[in-house]
């Protein structure tokens, strides 16, 4: 603010009261402007806020109906849930099924004798666990054992860092071998449980042990933890044993509780054995779920409408206007919606389901606004499932049961497109030198049992085979891969790979799992005697990728995917090539369905450079300039006020001047005054 040197001492004016009101007088005209220019940005803001807001719980709501797999989702019901209770899939087969539980599975457990306390040293030495079946006499007393080959055997050493009751729990509990270890105060002393992780009789424990003491089946030392043929030093707590069922009068073993398998789609999960009880187990299509998910988009769309109606109205009585009256990219973003919601659907002109209207939603001639009949919608879920996913999600065909549909991208357009196979993808391997003719039996010891491999470029830690005698090719061949997809690094990254003894040219064949270019199985190091099996430190053959076209264009191969050009109708369409022969392969037909063509739309409007976001953008721009003009009226202002004082103090000081002249010209006068005689 200017420095006040004159209040109107000289003159007698108000000088401030009279400078800011001739600089309001000049200021409100202008501000007002800018002020009503700002409150209807402000509030054209508010509603493109809005309503975009509105279009972003649309896309939410259609979260779901775009999806194909929730168009299959499946309920059920069991008529005893304290017996059987289920859970489907979108494969599941609709029906009622009649289930019976005479026996459900059950984990093997052995005890340990008692000891005085959880520090007391049981021992050291190796311990090795294997999984498999035991038989048992009329007693149900173990007397055999048969290992899963499948399944390789775990080995544990115990030393003093883990010798204790205590140490040797935790060992194995840390280990993530299969195997559950607990302590138990039984009363008379301390017990090592030891539980398998499986249920099931194939799935049931061997212990053996390599104790320190020399004497791997005596009562003392680590040999106290032994449980094989040869030395039954745990007591059995708990027979591995399978679930028996019927489903719908055909019996069923399970190793597991949670039954899969026997009825499409639907996963049994036995709570109780109860022989003689049937219950009745229920799959249907969910459509309460379905039905839902639909009236939520419904409620949204009709959200979105009522505040267009609101946000574009015009009072006739009061001649006020909403804030987006007339305005055309509100109108242009409400006329694609509604063209989309009432099309038919390309590529289901000849279904029994073409368009919205065939589903049960209708839309009000004057407001605009969705409505559901969801009896209808619920008849046409049931009557027309296929039809009804196709309509609202993306759904893939193929005239070639070995090529398979298994996804698109918003750029990929509807229709149909040739596919044509030039080569098949293969997968990565390892052949072994040609060494081993099994003529006599293979020895594994400590100069060949260890190797690390990568599989498609993972490294696995230290593979350690069992040491033994193998008899023949197979059986080596199986604990090789059973080792090998044992390892935690590959485990994790989900890798592993099928060895085979190839008896024609005498070597192992380890192959990769997955196939293309990126699929490979080295190996990097290994023992100095692993020759004799016909390993050495060298790169496999690599994999290749499928070739291929679409739509007579060249597509991009990936592994078994081949996936459509860039720049084509088909860009982004994803089939899997399973196998099958070398030229033409049908044809992939992709169906994009209302919410996923409303998914694609409601992005783009809302989206960087939509409609919406440009008007907002364009909005927010406007409000930047008028705040700007507001900074130079107030600049503007503050230097006329900066100049109306200073032109009224220099009026001010020139009238004080003339003031004192008067003043001494006065007194001057006064005494030119005659004198008075008396």
């Amino acid at each position: 603010m200017p420095t006040i040197t004159s209040t109107g001492l000289g003159s007698g004016l108000d000088v401030q009261n009279l400078v800011t009101s001739l600089v309001d007088a000049e200021r409100k005209p202008a501000e007002a402007r800018i002020q009503r220019q700002q409150e209807k940005i402000e509030a054209q803001l508010s509603a493109f806020g809005k309503l975009k807001s509105d279009l972003g719980a649309m896309d939410a709501a259609l979260g779901k109906l775009k999806s194909p797999i929730f168009w299959q989702r499946h309920r059920t019901t069991s008529s005893d849930e304290s017996i059987v209770t289920a859970t489907a899939s979108a494969v599941a087969a609709e029906g009622q099924y009649r289930v019976t539980v005479n026996q459900t599975a059950q984990a093997h457990a052995v005890a340990s004798g008692t000891f005085a306390s959880v520090n007391d040293v049981v021992g050291e030495g190796q311990i090795t666990i294997r999984f498999g079946t035991w038989s048992y006499d009329a007693g149900g007393n173990p007397t055999g054992f048969t290992a899963d080959p499948a399944d390789a055997a775990q080995s544990l050493t115990i030393d003093t860092g883990n010798n204790t009751l205590a140490g040797i729990r935790d060992a194995i509990n840390d280990a993530g071998i299969g195997v559950r270890a607990s302590i138990v105060n039984d009363g008379s002393g301390f017990r090592l449980v030891l539980s398998s992780e499986r249920t099931g009789a194939g799935h049931a424990l061997e212990i053996s042990v390599t104790d320190a003491d020399g004497n791997d089946t005596d009562a003392v030392g680590l040999s106290r933890l032994a449980f094989n043929t040869g030395a039954l030093n745990m007591t059995q707590t708990l027979a591995g044993r399978d679930a028996q069922l019927e489903v719908d009068g055909i019996a069923v073993t399970s190793p597991d509780n949670l039954v899969t398998g026997v009825i499409d789609g639907v996963t049994l999960n036995l709570k109780s054995a109860a022989p003689g009880t049937t219950v009745t187990v229920g799959v249907t299509l969910d459509d309460d779920a379905i039905t839902e998910a639909m009236q939520g988009f419904v409620e949204a769309y009709n959200q979105f409408r009522a505040d267009v109606r609101e946000f574009t109205a015009f009072d006739p009585e009061s001649g006020e206007a909403a804030p987006l009256l007339g305005d055309g990219s509100i109108r242009s973003v409400d006329n694609q919606l509604r063209r989309l919601l009432g099309r038919v659907i390309p590529g289901l002109e000849n279904a029994g389901i073409r368009s919205l209207a065939d589903v049960g939603l209708s839309t009000d001639k004057d407001t605009g606004q969705l409505s559901l009949d969801t009896a209808k919608f619920k008849a046409m879920l049931h009557e027309h499932p296929r039809a009804m996913q196709a309509l609202f999600a993306t759904r893939g065909e193929t005239t070639d049961a070995q090529i398979r549909y298994f996804g698109a991208t918003p750029k990929t357009q509807a229709g149909s497109y040739a596919v044509e196979v030039t080569a098949l993808a293969t997968q990565g391997r390892f052949e072994g030198a040609s060494v081993l003719d099994f003529s006599t039996p293979m020895v594994i010891d400590a100069d060949n049992d260890e190797f690390t491999v990568e599989v498609d470029g993972i490294r696995s830690g230290t593979i350690r085979l069992t040491q033994g005698s193998y008899a023949t090719g197979d059986d080596l061949a199986r604990e090789i891969q059973n080792q090998i997809n044992a390892d935690a690094a590959l485990k994790q990254a989900g890798r592993h790979v099928e060895v085979r003894y190839d008896s024609a040219n005498a070597r192992f064949v380890l192959t990769s799992a997955t196939y293309g270019s990126s699929s490979q199985v080295s190996f990097v190091q290994v023992d100095n005697n692993s020759g004799s099996l016909g390993f050495g430190v060298a790169d496999g053959i690599a994999g290749t990728d499928v070739a291929g076209k679409i739509n007579g264009v060249e597509a991009v191969g990936k592994g078994q995917f081949l996936i459509g050009a860039e720049g084509d109708p088909s860009e982004g369409l994803q089939v899997k090539v399973l196998g099958g022969a070398l030229g033409p392969r049908g044809e992939v037909t992709l169906i994009r369905g209302v919410a996923d063509r409303l998914d694609d739309l409601l992005k783009e409007m809302t989206g960087p450079g939509g409609a919406l976001a440009d008007k907002i953008d364009g909005l927010n721009r406007r409000l930047d300039k008028l705040g700007e003009q507001q900074r130079k009226l107030d600049d503007r202002m503050q230097r006329l006020e900066a100049m109306y004082l200073k032109k009224f103090n220099a009026m001010d000081a020139l009238v004080a001047r003339f003031k004192s002249t008067q003043d001494f010209l006065t007194q001057q006068l006064k005494a030119l005054e005659p004198k008075s005689d008396n």
